[in-house]
């Protein structure tokens, strides 16, 4: 009973978290339209263009891209060449897929000290009209290494478990 009461509370807490996630990727993607829809209202009806409607859509669009990257959409699902790979025998999608993330674990544990550092460098720099510090800006690139990183992680341990047909 008390693990059957801890297994759906787990899966109640994630259903929470995934439809925070949503509902941010969402908000996200809203800014970054109304931002242009602003800036479009301003340029070419009222023929006075605004500086910060540019800038405050791109950060959103690129917050969007990447939160969407690494939280929304599961990484069995992202772009991948998969002309061999569809061909192949389940045992075989299964090494490409472990071989596949765990070249990419690698990589993105080489890039995390180099993001954080760079991050580190941008405190100093600010956007040219929001002047917002442009470390929050480019944030989100962080968040999508470390995301993307557990997934990747998550999908090994499937790969690796007994209900890994469930991980190709």
């Amino acid at each position: 009973m008390m693990e059957r009461f801890n297994s759906s509370r787990v899966k109640q807490i994630l259903q929470w978290i995934k439809w925070g996630a949503d509902t941010v990727g969402v908000l996200l993607f809203v800014t970054a339209f109304a931002g242009f829809i602003v800036q479009i209202f301003f340029r070419y009806v009222l023929n006075q263009p605004l500086a910060w409607t540019e800038e405050a859509t791109m950060i959103a669009f690129m917050w969007t891209v990447f939160w969407a990257a690494a939280f929304l959409v599961p990484i069995s699902d992202h772009v991948t060449f998969d002309v061999v790979y569809d061909i192949s025998t389940p045992q075989t999608r299964r090494i490409f897929a472990l071989i596949s993330m765990a070249m990419l674990i690698v990589a993105f544990c080489w890039l995390l000290p180099h993001t954080v550092d760079y991050l580190q460098f941008l405190v100093r720099k600010k956007s040219p009209v929001l002047r917002i510090q442009m470390h929050w800006i480019y944030g989100c690139y962080l968040l999508f290494i470390i995301a993307f990183t557990i997934q990747a992680i998550w999908r090994v341990v499937g790969l690796l478990g007994p209900k890994w047909r469930d991980q190709i």
